[in-house]
């Protein structure tokens, strides 16, 4: 037990050593910004093996716990946000991103992720009046951890942000909220104003730092949000060099009140999802994408149990769901003859299979 010991504390100093070697600007430092909810924050116990360091694997802080200082790095060590943060999707990302990249390469990650908070919280015109409403209306147990961010999560990201632009590359910005807007119709918009006010703020540039979102809990794992995931695809269509991370069979934890994280086993999926996906597009500069509304021209008629749609593209699919999220059937870009079980409102997506593109959405009611 000893040895194993010793054998930790010496990989940690190895570690450290590398990580305080990245005073001037190094190439090989790939740096990852994160933020979110507690999917992005982590909510897996942390184990003994989680605290032995991954040699080339760093966390820039953002938050002042664990004796560190914000705004330096250290070895990728849990907690990788607030104090309070446990094992998640960063975690196994960073470790599977070191073992595929060169020996030369570093890489580290700097995260801004609280748990069941609005898209609000991350913006800078918005978070100050969210606050102020969250306070006084809802629980306060985030409240410490809100604090260590400076009471500012946005502000305390572009800090962090600008160190990273100095210190190494912006490779990439990994994204995981939505939960805590659930209903809120607006969502898709309010993450692009964020997405936009990082970008601007940082001056990044949009073809070279990919963006990548990731669904929530599976309606097949049990999920209570997994008929949100048509609208990851939507706003990641919406996004210049925006991408979405399958959880597609990521297991989930079965929790009393609701199924909304992930387990240990879900979060090594996802985060190695992450990885797989940053890793096809680094060095691959996006185009930018061409401003293509096919909304107003695609069209929908329901005579009985017959729906019909037009104007959509040949390979578009067309899939239908209840108010639940219970997918109903995935049909072609003409429309069918509706399930059995549909009734009720119906929500309709019409999407572009291979990239996930939401086209549009219709809803209607069937007696």
């Amino acid at each position: 037990m000893m040895k194993k010991f010793l054998l930790a504390q010496v990989l940690f100093f190895m570690c450290w050593l590398s990580a305080s070697a990245c005073f001037a600007q190094d190439p090989n430092l790939h740096i990852y910004l994160a933020f979110g909810q507690s999917n992005m924050a982590g909510q897996s116990p942390i184990t003994k093996k989680d605290l032995v360091p991954k040699p080339r694997f760093l966390v820039l802080r953002t938050a002042a716990h664990s004796g560190q200082n914000i705004g330096e790095f250290y070895p990728a060590v849990p907690p990788l946000a607030h104090s309070g943060t446990r094992i998640g999707i960063l975690d196994f990302f960073g470790r599977a991103m070191v073992d595929a990249l060169p020996d030369s390469i570093k890489v580290a990650v700097a995260s801004v992720a609280l748990g069941g908070q609005s898209i609000d919280m991350f913006d800078k015109d918005r978070y100050q009046e969210y606050v102020q409403n969250a306070t006084s209306t809802g629980t306060q147990w985030w409240v410490p951890y809100f604090e260590e961010y400076g009471s500012n999560p946005y502000k305390r990201l572009i800090e962090v942000g600008k160190i990273a632009k100095t210190k190494g590359v912006i490779k990439g910005i990994l994204f995981h909220q939505g939960e805590a807007d659930a209903y809120r119709e607006d969502w898709p918009t309010r993450v692009r104003k964020v997405y936009d006010d990082l970008m601007t703020d940082l001056q990044l540039d949009s073809t070279k730092v990919p963006f990548l979102m990731g669904e929530y809990v599976s309606t097949e794992e049990g999920g209570q949000m997994g008929w949100r995931n048509s609208r990851v695809a939507e706003v990641a269509s919406t996004i210049p060099n925006g991408h979405v991370v399958s959880s597609k069979k990521c297991p989930a934890i079965y929790e009393p009140l609701a199924i909304l994280h992930f387990s240990r086993e879900g979060y090594e999926i996802l985060g190695k999802r992450y990885a797989a996906l940053m890793l096809r597009l680094l060095d691959k500069p996006s185009e930018p994408r061409k401003k293509v509304s096919r909304r107003s021209s695609i069209t929908m008629q329901l005579s009985g149990r017959d729906f019909e749609v037009s104007g959509a593209p040949a390979e578009a699919r067309i899939s239908l769901y209840d108010m639940q999220g219970h997918l109903l059937g995935v049909f072609g870009s003409k429309g069918g003859i509706l399930p059995r079980a549909a009734m009720g409102r119906i929500l309709a997506v019409v999407e572009l299979p291979r990239s996930r593109r939401v086209l549009t959405k219709f809803m209607f009611f069937v007696d």
